[in-house]
């Protein structure tokens, strides 16, 4: 009886140690298989993005302007507007390309350093010019580049900071102009910023002209900043004392009503907005007992400002009210450019994304700017909303709107190029 159960039990060990034995090459199986399996996935999806951004890469960028010598000039002078424009593989759509731009330039681009200056306005108000003067002596540093930042932007944001190292580094002198309640600094009256209102930077660009007369201006407007820029360009300020030589636009919302619009449509856009909407709102928040001392019977209601959500809500509680519109319709339309580019008299070059999440290729008036001699609209098949990564590996400052703005104004600058493409 003993041998037998001794036997039972070997034979059961055998049994096991077979049985451990099978799912131990189970094991080895699958893992020999799941490695493969997810090389050739890799693989695959590899195979499909680079396929996609190859057939991005055979668009060439697309140049709207009036046949002439200024369309000549930025062909000959401008390489990048020749180039075909390859979005980074982290930019497989507008708002994404918009999201990560801003996170990996806010990762990689340096703070600046600027010497701050404070500046009262005819109003009581205040507001702040930063300046990054140039670091030696030479032709650039004769040129001042004034900066124009976005909706909610300030000489900190990432795009600015990106682009003054770069014109640091050229050589130019640049200032940021940074909007009322904006850069820090608190307001002094209940008046903020406009999309339309030039009051401020008529004053801004006086002082800078006063602080350095003999140099030539030129101006770089962001989103909304262009818009304003683009305002000042077409205003009677401008052609009275001519205080811009050229100007740059990028990204602008060229119709403001449909950018609006577009900010609500899908979810991920209306998030964009609500962020939007945040920033806009603490201007008002911070700043509450100054904007409602000072009131004067424009029926702010702070309850409904701060739980605006869009920045069209936002616009209607509180811009409108300020700069006295009839309602926000009224002010986007005088926001709008793209039925006024004729008005624009000095040679301006402009960028734009086809996939731009705010106003999509339909909404840039590339017609218009055909018809006009001294101003250009360069279209990029991607590039997102003050986007514009260019390279595999994002975390870098080497940009397409980077080198379009640093050519641009070294072709138009340097030997008083602009006074050859006014009044086209």
């Amino acid at each position: 009886a003993p041998s037998s159960c001794s036997a039972v039990f070997a034979d059961g060990s055998r049994r096991r140690s077979a049985a451990d034995m099978d799912r131990l090459l189970i094991v080895r199986l699958a893992r020999n298989t799941v490695l493969p399996l997810a090389y050739i996935i890799f693989f695959a999806a590899a195979f499909v993005i680079a396929g996609y951004f190859l057939a991005l890469k055979t668009q060439s960028s697309m140049l709207f302007c009036k046949d002439g010598n200024f369309k000549r000039f930025l062909i000959k002078k401008v390489p990048v507007v020749r180039e075909k424009y390859l979005p980074s593989i982290c930019g497989f759509n507008g708002y994404a390309h918009t999201v990560l731009a801003t996170l990996f330039r806010d990762i990689i681009t340096p703070t600046v350093v600027y010497d701050r200056e404070i500046l009262t306005l005819n109003d009581g108000g205040e507001l702040a010019i930063d300046w990054l003067y140039p670091k030696s002596k030479g032709r650039q540093s004769l040129i001042t580049v004034i900066i124009l930042t976005g909706l909610t932007g300030d000489s900190q944001s990432e795009y600015v900071r990106e682009t003054v190292n770069e014109l640091f580094e050229k050589g130019y002198c640049c200032v940021v102009f940074n909007y009322r309640g904006r850069g820090g600094v608190k307001l002094k009256t209940a008046r903020t910023y406009s999309a339309t209102n030039i009051e401020d930077l008529t004053e801004v660009l006086k002082h800078v002209k006063s602080k350095r007369p003999n140099s030539p201006i030129a101006g770089i407007g962001f989103s909304m900043g262009g818009t304003l820029l683009g305002t000042f360009l077409m205003s009677s300020e401008q052609e009275k004392n001519k205080y811009l030589v050229t100007g740059i636009l990028i990204s602008v919302p060229w119709n403001v009503k449909q950018a609006c619009k577009n900010a609500e449509g899908s979810w991920l856009m209306r998030k964009m907005g609500k962020n939007l909407s945040h920033h806009l709102r603490s201007v008002v928040v911070k700043n509450k007992d100054v904007i409602f001392k000072q009131d004067n019977d424009r029926s702010l209601d702070y309850n409904i400002i701060k739980q605006c959500n869009t920045i069209r809500e936002f616009d209607t509680a509180y811009t409108i009210k300020i700069f006295n519109y009839t309602n926000v319709y009224h002010y986007y339309e005088d926001a709008t450019l793209s039925n006024k580019l004729h008005l624009i008299n000095v040679p301006c070059l402009c960028l734009s994304a086809a996939d731009d999440p705010f106003l999509y290729f339909r909404d840039i008036p590339v017609n218009e700017a055909d018809k006009h001699g001294n101003l250009a609209i360069l279209v990029t098949s991607g590039g997102g909303h003050v986007g514009y990564l260019d390279t595999f590996w994002p975390f870098t400052n080497n940009n397409f709107m980077l080198k379009l703005i640093q050519q641009y104004f070294d072709a138009i600058m340097v030997d008083k190029n602009y006074e050859k493409f006014v009044n086209l």
